[in-house]
């Protein structure tokens, strides 16, 4: 007894440590080991222990996904705000180069035009200044004359320069002409008026070209503010893809983190799912032990089978595969409204092997009650609530062995009842009538 409580203890801390650092821990069904019955439900009751305490641990984790996903929502609509967020910074941006773009190829045009009125008006100054040279031959030729006709006295020079009201009066007065060719007075007509042109030409372009630098300064005040406005959008996107980095961190780090949970709830499970599975097949064992316990000189009494719950006709569940469970039936659930406390009846008379009334609610058969009947079959009452009748009790056919309940695993009240024929499972309806 100290070395199976010794046992116990042991497998108690290793399962707890298991549970913490996800090591996987079977347990290996008797094979080579003589278990007793009891031995095998000591190892069948410790791992359902463990289990419970897995199923603990499961809730807890699956609170802290909770928790933990509340985050990662969180933390994911912030993302999705904030990337929204930067794309719209982003568009206000392309849109501002664009408009800079603009701006600069309207102020690159009239800076070409601002130079184009700089040339023009450079050779429009050369030009003037090549018709003043001639200008000034010409009228060096026209003081010539005029010293000639003063020397000579060939008119009255006085009388001429006091009657001319300016330059160009003196030059077309009558007496100065008729010194003068026509094709030179023609000349230098011309020559006076292709000088007020181009001055007035020159003008022209001046005022063009300051209503050009006007423009071109309010263009370049627009660019400034452009440039100012895309700066400030700049430091809008910087702060924004700082904020956005920040919400992937905390993104990524619940995204972990509710992995990590879902992992280690993956494993618990599977733990679970491994030790059901080693479960079965100790229980399996128990049911091949009792097989051998079986008196095979017990003489089987040909005839018919009692219906074990006289009265109560309602098949809660047949024999065969079970849809609902994904598993395979080995008996057959008799259930009627009413039903918990009906005498459970032997189906043949023969000798108790097990009378079994402790059990771990939500698990196996619960109390029931194992009949052998000679030449290789037994019946299996389970999920009593009361048991009449104890191992080595011959009882015979029709004699009350519990009470129908609902322990074990069971989800209500009724009585799974099962036939065996050498420890393999018989359909009941093969041999019992509904009475």
């Amino acid at each position: 007894m100290k070395l199976k409580k010794i046992l116990h203890s042991l497998t108690s801390f290793v399962t707890i440590f298991a549970l913490t650092s996800g090591i996987i821990i079977t347990y290996a069904p008797a094979g080579a080991e003589d278990l007793t019955v009891d031995d095998i439900k000591d190892r069948i009751e410790q791992i359902k222990q463990d289990n419970a305490q897995r199923r603990d641990e499961i809730d807890r984790i699956e609170g802290d996904i909770t928790d933990k996903q509340e985050n990662l929502d969180k933390a994911a609509g912030l993302l999705n705000e904030q990337k929204e967020l930067v794309d719209y910074y982003y568009n206000l941006v392309y849109y501002k180069n664009q408009d800079i773009s603009t701006l600069q190829g309207n102020i690159d045009t009239l800076t070409d035009e601002i130079a184009q009125k700089d040339k023009a008006i450079a050779k429009a100054e050369a030009d003037i200044a090549e018709l003043d040279k001639e200008n000034k031959q010409n009228l060096e030729k026209f003081a010539q004359i005029v010293r000639t006709m003063y020397t000579t006295g060939s008119a009255d020079m006085f009388g001429v320069l006091a009657g001319s009201a300016d330059f160009y009066d003196l030059m077309i007065s009558s007496e100065v002409v008729g010194k003068i060719s026509e094709q030179n007075l023609q000349f230098m007509n011309e020559l006076t008026a292709d000088m007020k042109k181009l001055d007035s030409d020159k003008k022209l372009l001046e005022t063009d070209k300051k209503d050009l630098e006007g423009k071109k300064t309010e263009l370049d005040t627009q660019m400034t503010k452009l440039l100012s406005e895309k700066e400030e959008l700049d430091g809008l996107v910087t702060d924004a893809e700082s904020a956005k980095s920040t919400y992937e961190s905390d993104y990524n780090k619940y995204s972990a983190a509710v992995s990590e949970l879902e992992d280690q709830k993956s494993n618990l499970q599977y733990l679970i799912s491994v030790s059901e599975a080693d479960i079965e097949a100790y229980e399996e064992q128990i049911k091949e032990i009792i097989k051998q316990q079986t008196n095979p000189d017990k003489e089987y009494q040909e005839g018919e089978w009692y219906w074990p719950v006289p009265g109560r006709s309602y098949i809660s569940c047949n024999f065969g595969w079970d849809a609902d469970f994904q598993r395979t039936h080995k008996g057959i659930d008799i259930g009627d409204a009413g039903i918990y406390g009906d005498s459970v009846l032997a189906s043949k008379a023969g000798t108790v092997i097990v009378a079994e009334t402790s059990y771990i609610p939500g698990y196996s058969y619960g109390m029931y009650v194992v009949v052998d009947h000679g030449g290789g079959y037994t019946t299996t009452y389970a999920h009593l609530s009361d048991v009449y009748v104890y191992v080595g009790q011959e009882v015979a056919q029709g004699e009350s062995l519990g009470a129908v309940g609902s322990t074990g695993y069971s989800t209500g009240p009724h009585l799974h009842f099962e036939i065996r024929l050498n420890g393999e499972p018989e359909n009941p309806f093969n041999y019992v009538t509904m009475a």
